[in-house]
C-alpha cells in the first residue's frame, strides 16, 4: 500500500511538471495611456483678395476727356485731381451767368425802390391800391428773376467744378480705360456709349480682405472674431487676422458660405485679385490621444491589445487622423487605460499570455545630432 502511495505520488509529479512545461511562457510588452491632448483642427477655405473699394470714375459733365494726371499703379491722395473734361463752354456759360445775376441784382434793387416809395406814397394817400399792387408784383418778380439767376449760376459753377474728377480716398490707380481726346457722356454711368468702365478706377487697398467660401458644415464651428491664417499666392508668407464678417447666404449649388477676413495692407504688398487660402481655427477640442502603432488593423476593423488578467484581449476600437505619430481614439478606449505596446505587437493573437514590462530606450541615436 505504501508502494502504490509512492507510486502515486510520483505520478501527480509527473502530470505537474508536464503541465508546466505544456503553458507557454507570457509574452513580455511593453504599454502606451490613453492620454487626453488638446488639438486645433484647422478648416479651409479657398477665395480671391478683394480690396476695402473700389471705383470706376467716370465723367461728371459731357464733353472731351481733355487731360489725365494719374497712370496705372500710381498711389493718390483723397482730393487728388485724376482727369479734367474740356472746361472753355463751361467758363463762358459761368462768365454768362454771372453777368445775368448781376443784371437780375440791378433790376431787383431797382424794383425794390420802386416799392418802397410807392408804399410811402400810398400811406400818404397819395397812391392809389393799383399802383401799389403794382410795384408789389413788379419788385417779386424781379426777386423771382434773381433767384433764378443765381440758381443758374450755381449749377453752371457746380459743372465747372466736375470738370475735374478727384479721388474720392485715399488709394491707387488700377486701370486707366480711355486717352485724351475721347468724348464721354455722363449718360449711363458716365462710361460713355461704348460701354467702357469709366476713364479710371481705383482702389482702397490699405486694408483688403480675403473672400473665402468655406463648407457649410463647419458653419457651427466658428464666429466672428474667430482666429484665422491667410496664405497669399506668390507671396511667402503668412498673415495672422480673424474673421470680420460671415454672409448670410449658403450657396446652394457649392453648399458653401462666404467669410470675409481682413488684412492690414500699409504697403500695399498684397494684391487684389490674388488667389487666397485661409485657415480658420476653431477653439481647441480635447480629444483621445495614442500613439499609431498601437492600432491595428484597417478602416472599420481597427482593434487594440489590452491585458486582461494576464492575457492579451483584443478590443475594437475607432480612430481619425492626428498628425504623422498620433491617431485620434473616437470610441472604444477612454482615458488612461493602458493599451500593449512594442515589437512584438503584430504577432500577438488574442489569449495569449502577456506580462507588461516598460522597455529601456534602445533608441541609440546620438542626441546631439550626427557626427561627420
Amino acid at each position: 500500500m505504501m508502494l502504490g502511495a509512492l507510486l502515486g505520488g510520483c505520478g501527480d509529479a509527473d502530470d505537474a511538471a508536464s503541465a508546466q512545461a505544456a503553458a507557454p511562457e507570457p509574452v513580455v510588452m511593453a504599454s502606451a495611456v490613453v492620454s487626453e491632448v488638446k488639438i486645433e483642427q484647422p478648416i479651409v477655405g479657398t477665395g480671391t483678395i478683394a480690396p476695402l473699394q473700389s471705383t470706376d470714375l467716370g465723367p461728371r459733365v459731357d464733353g472731351i476727356v481733355e487731360k489725365i494726371f494719374v497712370r496705372v499703379g500710381q498711389r493718390v491722395s483723397a482730393g487728388d485731381e485724376l482727369f479734367r473734361t474740356r472746361d472753355t463752354e463751361l467758363k463762358l456759360r459761368v462768365q454768362e451767368l454771372e453777368n445775368e445775376v448781376r443784371l437780375a441784382k440791378a433790376t431787383a434793387t431797382e424794383a425794390s425802390r420802386e416799392f418802397n416809395r410807392i408804399s410811402k406814397l400810398h400811406k400818404r394817400g397819395n397812391a392809389s391800391a393799383g399802383a401799389l399792387d403794382k410795384s408789389r408784383a413788379g419788385h417779386e418778380t424781379a426777386q423771382a428773376r434773381l433767384g433764378i439767376a443765381q440758381a443758374k449760376l450755381g449749377q453752371a459753377a457746380q459743372a465747372l467744378e466736375d470738370a475735374v474728377v478727384t479721388a474720392p480716398y485715399d488709394g491707387v490707380i488700377t486701370a486707366r480705360n480711355v486717352h485724351e481726346g475721347k468724348f464721354m457722356a455722363t449718360r449711363g454711368g458716365g462710361f460713355g456709349g461704348d460701354g467702357g468702365g469709366g476713364v479710371v478706377q481705383i482702389m482702397e487697398i490699405h486694408i483688403v480682405a480675403a473672400i473665402v467660401d468655406v463648407p457649410e458644415v463647419h458653419l457651427s464651428k466658428f464666429q466672428v472674431g474667430t482666429r484665422a491664417k491667410v496664405i497669399v499666392d506668390g507671396l511667402n508668407d503668412e498673415f495672422e487676422s480673424e474673421i470680420h464678417r460671415i454672409n448670410d447666404y449658403i450657396d446652394p449649388v457649392k453648399r458653401t458660405i462666404e467669410v470675409r477676413i481682413g488684412l492690414a495692407n500699409d504697403d500695399y504688398r498684397i494684391k487684389p485679385g490674388s488667389f487666397a487660402r485661409a485657415l480658420i481655427y476653431p477653439p481647441a477640442a480635447t480629444v483621445l490621444s495614442l500613439p499609431r502603432g498601437t492600432v491595428l488593423g484597417y478602416e472599420d476593423q481597427q482593434y487594440v491589445f489590452v491585458e486582461l488578467d494576464g492575457v492579451a484581449t483584443r478590443r475594437s476600437v475607432r480612430t481619425a487622423q492626428l498628425d504623422a505619430e498620433h491617431l485620434v481614439i473616437l470610441d472604444g478606449l477612454t482615458k488612461g487605460e493602458r493599451v500593449l505596446s512594442g515589437p512584438g505587437l503584430r504577432l500577438l493573437v488574442e489569449g495569449d499570455p502577456v506580462v507588461i514590462r516598460e522597455m529601456p530606450d534602445t533608441d541609440t541615436t546620438d542626441k546631439d545630432g550626427p557626427h561627420a
